[in-house]
């Protein structure tokens, strides 16, 4: 049986906000003892590290924070996430299985990366399902540090959009035969969850709040046009485990972006129904103290992803990931190394005591047997060579199939990008010649150069400004323009060369 704990304390550092929430196990129910927020300055000549310390600093002190444990969540995009369908397998075989599977899933080495998995059915009669999820442990290191640096240790990192899916499910009724969706609207980046019957797709993509407030109507467009895309990813990829009807049933909104004006009434335009705002609070029990203080919060959507990781550990839920299991799992192995050293010295004390009493047993007896272990002990020195040039093969091999995976990789991701360009290409440009060099390094970076005409410079403007909006694109320039006549009309058309970076999957 699961032993829960009876309090959690949870941070989220976002873009724009620090959200701070303490959760206390109540008999049967749970509640909302603690809640702080604090705004970052936009402000970019301050130094964002050492605002984000005195912030959170402040938010510990002003609700008399003791603990110094608390649970985190990084953004989707730094996340690498892959779902697995599993053959029936025996428990005791599942952990040895999720790792040959983590190790051919993951495009980089287990050793660069900190990574878990969770099932997502635990029906034993049916297929299992389960997440696998990985970020690069420098990244891991650097949240570690700045926790640190406010004298707090991280207990659990989770995954932002599987925390909110986490409390969409804690916090609402729905009925999981049906196809649901959650969109999580943040200032630079939006999460996509896409949930049925037990199984689970996310995605997240940089159109955002920012974009939004930027844009107007047209960051909106942008928007639901990536959630369009996102739809066709998920049943292109779900086959035949997806619903016949490619319809989603039910849209919860949530995140500070959810709110904004026009967002409910596109939504409906867009998709032909109405979207559910998330209350991450509705199953939660406040206490009075704090009522006062969460109505002055702000909107309630934005608390959604601390919530979620506040929950961890306190009551059961739809999927449990955490960055730090393995590290944990180091620190109890080295207290069990330092207990069993403590008990072989002492185990070694009362053998000279027992010594002293069999001492007159046989001396030549256990220098036989002495001899016998230093013979095993050098025939094992003779092997190590070999193993040692086994291992470097082994790690050669390892870098040449990862070469190979991002090659296979980028393939697929050329045909999503053409797919994009002749999407939002303007009807009166046209592309002439383009070119592509890939990149197999592990940073997955592409580039494209394209020649194209056009009837107008302000079609070139809108073509260049499309490719930057796309996801797939960054550092897109313009490198020539240049107006000609054609022979055979006399027209005047406009020739221009564009260069860009492109950003393949995995980078």
């Amino acid at each position: 049986m699961t032993k829960f704990k009876a309090s959690s304390i949870a941070l989220d550092i976002g873009t724009r906000f620090i959200k701070l929430v303490e959760l206390k196990k109540k008999k049967d129910s749970i509640m909302l003892t603690k809640i702080g927020i604090k705004e970052i300055p936009k402000d970019m000549k301050l130094d964002r590290d050492k605002i984000t310390s005195q912030l959170i600093s402040q938010l510990l002190s002003e609700n008399n924070i003791k603990s110094k444990f608390v649970n985190i969540s990084v953004s989707g995009q730094s996340v690498f996430v892959r779902f697995i369908k599993l053959l029936q397998i025996k428990e005791d075989k599942l952990k040895q299985t999720m790792k040959f599977e983590a190790q051919n899933q993951i495009p980089f080495s287990l050793n660069e990366v900190m990574w878990d998995w969770s099932l997502l059915n635990k029906d034993k009669n049916a297929s299992k399902r389960a997440v696998i999820v990985a970020i690069k442990k420098n990244l891991v290191e650097e949240m570690i540090l700045k926790l640190n640096s406010v004298k707090l240790s991280a207990e659990l990192i989770d995954v932002a959009p599987v925390s909110i899916y986490n409390c969409m499910a804690f916090n609402e009724d729905f009925d999981d035969q049906n196809l649901g969706a959650i969109l999580d609207i943040g200032a630079k980046s939006t999460n996509f969850i896409i949930f049925n019957r037990g199984s689970v797709w996310l995605r997240s993509f940089p159109i955002a709040g920012e974009r939004i407030e930027e844009a107007k109507d047209q960051g909106i467009e942008e928007l639901l046009a990536e959630i369009e895309r996102s739809i066709e990813y998920y049943f292109m990829q779900a086959g035949e485990d997806a619903p016949k009807e490619k319809k989603i049933d039910r849209f919860f909104l949530t995140g500070g972006g959810s709110i904004m004006e026009s967002m409910e009434s596109a939504f409906v335009s867009k998709f032909n129904i109405k979207p559910q705002i998330l209350d991450p609070f509705r199953k939660l029990r406040i206490s009075k103290g704090v009522f006062q203080k969460l109505e002055a919060s702000g909107p309630k959507t934005q608390f959604s992803t601390v919530i979620g990781a506040a929950l961890r550990g306190i009551t059961d839920l739809k999927i449990e990931v955490n960055f730090l299991k393995e590290m944990i799992s180091e620190k109890k192995y080295s207290f069990q190394k330092r207990l069993y050293s403590g008990l072989s010295i002492a185990m070694g004390v009362l053998m000279l005591i027992s010594f002293s009493v069999f001492v007159r047993q046989d001396y030549y007896t256990k220098k036989i047997k002495l001899d016998k272990v230093e013979g095993m002990i050098e025939t094992y020195r003779t092997y190590e060579p070999k193993i040692k040039k086994i291992r470097e093969e082994e790690n050669i091999l390892r870098w040449k199939m990862d070469a190979l995976y991002q090659t296979a990789s980028s393939r697929a991701v050329w045909l999503g990008i053409f797919k994009a360009i002749s999407e939002m290409m303007p009807k009166d440009v046209w592309i002439t010649d383009v070119s592509g060099i890939i990149s197999i390094e592990k940073s997955g970076l592409g580039r494209m150069d394209m020649n194209g005409k056009a009837l107008s410079y302000q079609s070139v403007n809108i073509f260049v400004s499309g490719l930057k909006a796309l996801p797939s694109f960054s550092d897109v320039r313009p490198v020539s323009s240049s107006v000609e006549n054609d022979k055979n009309t006399g027209e005047e058309t406009v020739k221009f060369s564009i260069t860009m970076d492109v950003v393949l999957a995995g980078s």
